[in-house]
């Protein structure tokens, strides 16, 4: 089966096909959005400090105490799913394993050091989600700007001690 690369660039993002394996689910902390469509109201929500935004507390979903995983979370997967925030809406694992390749080793290594950034599974599987995009002829379509822009701005804060 041949996957057509949509023609509105906003699905672009989720063209990948994902295998809900949900493991962006298990660590992540997903930051809620407001200027994205996020209502506050929607969630069970807290503020957190995150690597993302250096000095700043931010909303975000919260964890299940007892395993760390998004509060959402269940066995048969997102609860939420027909009305996940932006970033879930938007996130694609392939995404972050083409944006790694992008950037400096130096920094890779500081995210990697840092062990709350990145999960290895999580990596592993984008990379497998990004050969599959290649072999649909559609990995042009990931857009890792963003991405690395975020990734390069935690390592900098990490490295100069801005956290």
């Amino acid at each position: 089966m041949t996957a057509t690369p949509p023609a509105d660039p906003r699905f672009a993002a989720n063209a990948i096909p994902c295998d809900g394996c949900t493991l962006c689910c298990f660590n992540e902390q997903v930051i809620l959005r407001p200027e994205a469509g996020d209502v506050l109201d929607d969630f069970d929500w807290e503020y957190i400090a995150s690597d993302l935004y250096p000095g700043q507390r931010v909303p975000a979903l919260k964890r299940d105490p007892a395993t760390g995983h998004c509060v959402y979370l269940t066995e048969t997967g997102c609860s939420i799913h027909e009305r996940a925030p932006a970033i879930c809406r938007r996130y694609h694992c392939a995404r972050t394993f083409k944006a790694l390749g992008r950037m400096s080793r130096c920094r890779r290594d500081i995210l990697w050091a840092m062990g709350n950034v990145l999960d290895r599974a999580q990596v592993e599987r984008g990379r497998d989600r990004l050969q599959r995009a290649r072999e649909l002829g559609i990995d042009h379509l990931i857009d890792t700007d963003a991405q690395v822009r975020a990734f390069e701005r935690i390592a900098d804060a990490h490295k100069s001690g801005r956290r």
